[in-house]
């Protein structure tokens, strides 16, 4: 009884067992089943949205060439904007043709002395110092005078000593008739000499004769007498004495710089030794030297150029001095053109280079250099006509350094006198090309002003 018991409940365990596994797999079937279903419900989600993402996809590109088509069409339709090309411009010119001879060389002082003491002392006072102005008269230094002073002193009191004896002889003073006589005599002996008439050794002997006689008539009375007198000697020294006072003082012989002034109060000098040098700042003169071959058609008067390119500057001057003489050596002729420089910007020994007039041609169609240029070997320039750039091709005459001769116009013409050409910016311009003018800039004509029609 307990044996079936058991069996019973194990089989039951085995029966129940069973149930459960059955009842896994129906639910492990199902699961599966069902993923398959979400599979399945998904491949066709999936395909539904490809199928509408291609849709929407086509149907941006069948908008994006549409949009793109209308784009084209507008902007064909709409006129595409000329470019425009800003220019500088300048005048066409009628005037004088001037082609310039080149020269070099150095800046000089009209003025230049070495300052040099007349006589021997000791210098007493320096009046200026090294690189100061001065002007004409002034003091530069003075030697110790004392002992001149004294000279001229006794000079005078000797002097009226002498006017003093002299008074009292007052009344054996010369003849004025004798005197007249002699007088008209000895011109009518020279005007003899001069004539040939008589040789030069029979006019020293007759003139002696003459001389003589006057004296026994009294004429040279008063001569006599102030020598006798002493008054001669006395007046000799006392313009001695003055002249020495004076030498004792240095003075500028002319407005200047002083230089290489070396010089102490003190110090002892001799008689001509330089105490220094002076130079005139102020007038000053270029002096260049141009070669022979160039001489043609040079005159003093013509207008010169001179660059300092120490200065970054330009005067225009004159010629003023040609030489007459050629230099053996060089073969050169030297030029000077002198001018003021009253700010003393200017230095001498400055170098410079001179342009000067030279071959004149009259009446010559020019513009300026940077107006022309080159294409296919063949020179040309842009004129402005109604705000557009028309090529104008052009054979060339004579040229200087800022103007070119129009010789003859060979294709684009007319070329007058003020039309407007192109000046810059024209290296890659067109003809009939669109320009608009920033500036008309005049010509700098160095010589001679151009005529404008």
């Amino acid at each position: 009884m307990g044996t079936k018991t058991n069996v019973l409940r194990l089989f039951l365990v085995l029966a129940l067992l069973l149930g459960l596994a059955g009842c896994n797999e129906a639910t492990g079937g199902d699961g599966a089943s069902a993923d398959s279903t979400k599979s399945e419900s998904k491949d066709k989600d999936g395909d539904t949205k490809n199928a509408s993402s291609s849709g929407d996809s086509d149907d941006e590109k069948s908008d994006s060439e549409s949009d793109s088509a209308s784009k084209d069409e507008t902007e064909k339709k709409k006129p595409k904007k000329e470019k425009v090309t800003n220019v500088n411009a300048s005048k066409v010119q009628m005037g004088d043709l001037i082609v310039p001879v080149i020269a070099e060389g150095t800046i000089r002082s009209r003025n230049e002395a070495e300052l040099r003491t007349e006589i021997a002392g000791r210098i007493d006072r320096v009046y200026v110092t090294e690189g100061q102005f001065v002007k004409r008269g002034q003091m530069i230094a003075r030697l110790d005078d004392r002992q001149y002073r004294v000279e001229l002193t006794e000079a005078e009191n000797q002097y009226l000593e002498a006017l003093g004896r002299l008074a009292v002889d007052e009344e054996k003073l010369d003849s004025r008739a004798a005197t007249d006589r002699l007088t008209t005599s000895l011109e009518d002996l020279k005007d003899q000499l001069n004539r040939g008439v008589i040789s030069r050794k029979e006019f020293q002997d007759r003139q002696l004769a003459l001389e003589v006689d006057a004296v026994r008539d009294g004429a040279y009375r008063g001569d006599l007498v102030q020598v006798r007198s002493g008054i001669a000697a006395a007046r000799a020294a006392k313009d001695r004495a003055a002249l020495n006072l004076e030498r004792s003082e240095v003075r500028a012989p002319f407005s200047g710089v002083i230089t290489n002034l070396d010089l102490t109060k003190g110090e002892r000098v001799n008689a001509s030794e330089v105490i220094c040098r002076l130079v005139d700042s102020v007038n000053l003169e270029a002096k260049v030297a141009v070669l022979e071959s160039d001489l043609k058609g040079l005159e003093e008067g013509r207008d010169v150029r001179l660059e300092l390119p120490a200065l970054a500057e330009t005067l225009q001057v004159t010629l003023d001095v040609l030489s007459p003489q050629i230099d053996p050596e060089s073969r050169t002729c030297d030029l000077l053109m002198r001018f003021k420089n009253p700010d003393g910007r200017v230095r001498p020994g400055m170098f410079v280079r001179a342009a000067i007039a030279g071959d004149i041609y009259r009446d010559r169609l020019m513009v300026p250099r940077e107006a022309i240029l080159t294409r296919d070997g063949r020179p040309l320039l842009f004129k402005i006509k109604d705000k557009r750039a028309e090529w104008v091709y052009v054979q060339l005459g004579k040229s200087n350094d800022r103007m070119i001769e129009i010789e003859k116009i060979l294709q684009g013409g007319p070329l007058k006198p003020g039309t407007l050409c192109v000046v810059s910016d024209h290296l890659t311009l067109t003809h009939n090309a669109k320009v608009k003018v920033k500036k008309v800039v005049e010509p700098e004509v160095a010589w001679a002003k151009p005529e404008t029609e």
